[in-house]
C-alpha cells in the first residue's frame, strides 16, 4: 500500500492539477491578452487657446461640446464675422421637418439639417429585414444630443458652432444620396454630402469647403488638422450586454493596432487622451459584432480618437489646405456600417477584413488564424445543412475522426498502464522509502513494456487549441449571431433552458444564475461517465484522489455554465464520442506480459570499435568460405 506520505502527495498533485487547469480556463476567459499595446502618445499640440467672445456668446455656450473642447488643439488664427449674429442656433427640440432619410437594401440612414449628421443608423438583418440594429446611442436626456459626422474645426472662431445650425438640404429623387449646405456670410460655404454605394454598407461622405472671402482661406497649421469628421459619442448595438470591450482600430503601413476604448486614459487637467496617427490607411470602432470605420480618399488624412469608455469621439482629420478666393477644398471619405462578417468586410475595401480579429495580440496570431479556420468549416458545413447546432456537431466528428489515430494510440497505451498496475504496486512495497528508486523503476518498466506515460495527454493537448479557438469564435462571430439549435435561441450565449426565479439574487453569483443551461450539466455527467469507463493509468487511487477526480468534471462544468452555448455543445458531443470510442479499444495481458529487453545506449566511440570488430570477424569468415585456389 502507498503510505500517508505518498498519500499527501498524490493528492497534492491532483489538486495542483486542477487548480492549474482553472487557473488556464480563467485566464483565457478574462486575462488574454485581447488588444495590442497601446499607441504611443500624440506629437505635441499647441496648447489650446481661449475663445474669442465673439465666436462663444451666452446663446451658444449650451451647444458647446464640452468633450471635444477639453481634448482637440485649437488657435486662433481666423478673423470670422460673428456666428451668433450670422447663424442662429437651431431651435430645440429638432422638427419632423429638419429629418432626411436614405435608405437602401442594407442601411436606413436618419440625417438631421441641424449641422447636417447623422441621427440613426439602422442596418437591416434577418429575414425579411426583421432584426434591425441601431449603431446610433440614444440620448434622450442630453439637452443637445451629440451625432455622429459632426464637424469640428481646429481654429477657435470656428469650433464645433456649425454642428448646430441649421443647414439646406437637396435630396436626390433615388433617396440614396443627399447634399447638406450652409453659408457663413462673408467667410465660406460648407457642404456636406452623403451616397449610399453599390458596396454593400458603404457610404460615401464628402465634406467641401468654399472660400468667399477675397483673400485666402487658411484652415489648420503643420500638425493642426484642419477639422475633424468624428463619429460620436459611441456605438451602440444590441450586442453590447455580451461584456466584450468594443476596440478601437487603425491600419498604417501595413499592420493593424488595437486599443480599447475601455483603456481611454484622461491625461493631464482632466483632459480626454487624445490618439493622432498621421497617415493612416483607415480607422474604426468594433463592438463584438458591428464596425464603424473611416477610410479617407485623400492623402495625409490623420486617424483621430478621444474621449472616455463611455463618451468618445473618433474619425478623420483633414490636413492643413489653403483655399484661394473663390476656390473650394474637398475631401471623401468612405465610411462602413455594418456587421463584423468577412464577405461584407471584404466588398468593402480590400484591407478592411483585417479589422475581424478573434485574438488581436500578434503573440496568438496563430490562434486568430486557427479560429478563422474553425469559422470557415463552420460556415462549410452550415451551407450543406443550414444550422450552426449541427455545423458545431459535424465539425466535432471532424475533430475526433482527424485525432482518432492519436486518440487510439493514447487509449491502448493509458490501457497497458492500468494492466500494470500490480507490478507497480510491487514495485512501491518493494522500495516504500525511496521515491526516487520507486520511479525510476516504474520508468524502466515502461520502457521495457514500450510504454509511453506521456502518450495519454498527447490527444488533449491537441485539441486545447481547438477549444481555446471555439471560445473566442463562437462568442463574437457574426454568423453565431442569434444561430437557433433545439432548445437553444444563440448559441453565442448561454441555452437558457429555463428561467430560475429569483437566481439573479443569488449571493456570490452575481446573476449567473437567473438561468438554468443545461448543456454543462450534460456535460459533467458525460465526463464522469467517461472517467468510469476509462482504466486508471496507474495504481489503484486513493479517496482523497477518487473524491478529486469526480469534483472536476463538477468544476469544469460551473466554469463552463455560462460561456456560449455553442462551445458546451462541442464539448459535450467530444466526451460522448469519446465514451463511444472505448469499444475499439483492444487491449489483453498478452500486450504487456511480452517483455522487451530494455535498449542500452553505447557511447559513440565504444559503437564504433565494436562495428570495427564486427565487420573484422565478417571479413575473416568470408576469406574461409572462399575457394582455394588450385596447385
Amino acid at each position: 500500500m502507498v503510505d500517508d506520505d505518498q498519500d499527501k502527495t498524490a493528492t497534492r498533485n491532483s489538486i495542483v492539477a486542477l487548480m492549474l487547469m482553472a487557473g488556464l480556463l480563467f485566464y483565457m476567459m478574462y486575462f488574454l491578452p485581447k488588444y495590442a499595446q497601446a499607441p504611443q502618445p500624440a506629437a505635441p499640440q499647441p496648447p489650446v487657446a481661449a475663445q474669442p467672445a465673439t465666436s462663444r456668446g451666452a446663446e451658444t455656450s449650451a451647444y458647446q461640446d464640452t468633450l471635444s473642447e477639453r481634448a482637440l488643439p485649437r488657435y486662433s488664427a481666423l478673423e470670422a464675422p460673428d456666428l451668433n449674429a450670422a447663424l442662429p442656433p437651431v431651435a430645440s427640440p429638432e422638427t419632423p421637418e429638419d429629418e432626411v432619410v436614405l435608405e437602401n437594401d442594407q442601411l436606413r440612414l436618419t440625417f438631421t439639417k441641424a449641422g447636417a449628421r447623422l441621427k440613426a443608423a439602422l442596418i437591416k438583418l434577418g429575414e425579411q429585414h426583421g432584426d434591425p440594429v441601431q449603431l446610433v446611442p440614444d440620448q434622450p436626456d442630453a439637452a443637445e444630443p451629440v451625432y455622429p459626422f459632426s464637424l469640428y474645426f481646429s481654429d477657435a472662431a470656428l469650433g464645433d458652432v456649425l454642428n448646430h445650425r441649421r443647414f439646406e438640404a437637396k435630396v436626390d429623387p433615388s433617396g440614396e444620396s443627399a447634399t447638406f449646405a450652409l453659408t457663413v456670410p462673408g467667410l465660406m460655404t460648407v457642404r456636406k454630402s452623403y451616397r449610399l454605394t453599390d458596396r454593400p454598407n458603404v457610404v460615401k461622405v464628402g465634406v467641401d469647403i468654399e472660400n468667399h472671402r477675397g483673400v485666402p482661406l487658411i484652415l489648420g497649421l503643420d500638425q493642426t488638422p484642419a477639422y475633424f469628421l468624428a463619429w460620436g459619442p459611441n456605438i451602440s448595438s444590441k450586442d453590447m450586454e455580451k461584456g466584450i470591450a468594443q476596440t478601437l482600430i487603425w491600419r498604417k503601413d501595413q499592420q493593424n493596432q488595437f486599443l480599447a476604448t475601455s483603456k481611454f486614459a484622461t491625461g493631464d487637467n482632466g483632459r480626454p487622451a487624445l490618439t493622432q496617427v498621421p497617415g493612416s490607411e483607415w480607422l474604426g470602432v468594433k463592438s463584438a459584432y458591428f464596425l464603424v470605420a473611416f477610410k479617407p480618399e485623400f492623402p495625409n488624412g490623420v486617424a483621430m480618437a478621444y474621449g472616455d469608455p463611455k463618451q468618445f469621439r473618433f474619425g478623420i482629420g483633414a490636413p492643413r489646405c489653403q483655399i484661394d478666393p473663390g476656390a473650394t477644398a474637398s475631401t471623401v471619405c468612405d465610411v462602413y456600417l455594418g456587421p463584423m462578417h468577412l464577405t461584407q468586410l471584404g466588398m468593402a475595401w480590400e484591407t478592411l477584413p483585417t479589422a475581424l480579429k478573434f485574438y488581436e495580440s500578434s503573440t496568438w496570431a496563430w490562434l486568430d488564424w486557427f479560429a478563422k479556420a474553425l469559422l470557415n468549416l463552420l460556415n462549410w458545413f452550415y451551407g450543406i445543412i443550414p444550422n450552426y447546432g449541427v455545423a458545431i456537431i459535424l465539425l466535432t466528428v471532424l475533430v475526433r475522426v482527424a485525432l482518432f489515430p492519436l486518440t487510439l494510440k493514447s487509449m491502448k497505451s493509458m490501457k497497458r498502464m492500468s494492466l500494470l498496475a500490480p507490478e507497480m504496486e510491487e514495485i512501491k512495497k518493494k522500495y516504500p522509502d525511496n521515491p526516487q528508486e520507486q520511479q525510476r523503476k516504474i520508468m524502466e518498466l515502461y520502457r521495457e513494456r514500450g510504454i509511453s506515460p506521456l502518450s495519454g495527454c498527447l490527444p488533449m493537448l491537441l485539441q486545447m487549441p481547438v477549444f481555446f479557438a471555439l471560445y473566442r469564435m463562437l462568442l463574437s462571430a457574426f454568423e453565431l449571431r442569434g444561430a437557433p439549435f433545439l432548445w437553444i435561441e444563440d448559441l453565442s450565449q448561454p441555452d437558457r433552458l429555463f428561467r430560475i426565479p429569483g437566481g439573479e439574487v443569488i449571493p456570490f453569483f452575481g446573476g449567473a444564475l437567473d438561468h438554468f443551461n443545461i448543456l454543462p450539466v450534460l456535460m459533467a455527467l458525460a465526463m464522469v461517465v467517461s472517467q468510469k469507463i476509462v482504466p486508471a493509468s496507474g495504481p489503484s487511487q486513493n479517496p482523497q484522489q477518487k473524491i478529486i477526480m469526480t469534483v472536476m468534471p463538477v468544476f469544469f462544468s460551473v466554469i463552463c455554465y455560462n460561456m456560449a452555448s455553442g462551445l458546451n455543445l462541442y464539448i459535450l458531443v467530444s466526451t460522448l464520442l469519446g465514451i463511444a470510442q472505448q469499444p475499439l479499444i483492444k487491449v489483453s495481458q498478452a500486450d504487456v506480459t511480452a517483455k522487451r529487453p530494455p535498449r542500452k545506449r553505447m557511447h559513440f566511440y565504444a559503437a564504433a570499435q565494436a562495428r570495427k570488430r564486427r565487420m573484422a570477424k565478417e571479413a575473416k569468415e568470408d576469406s574461409k568460405r572462399a575457394p582455394k585456389p588450385k596447385s
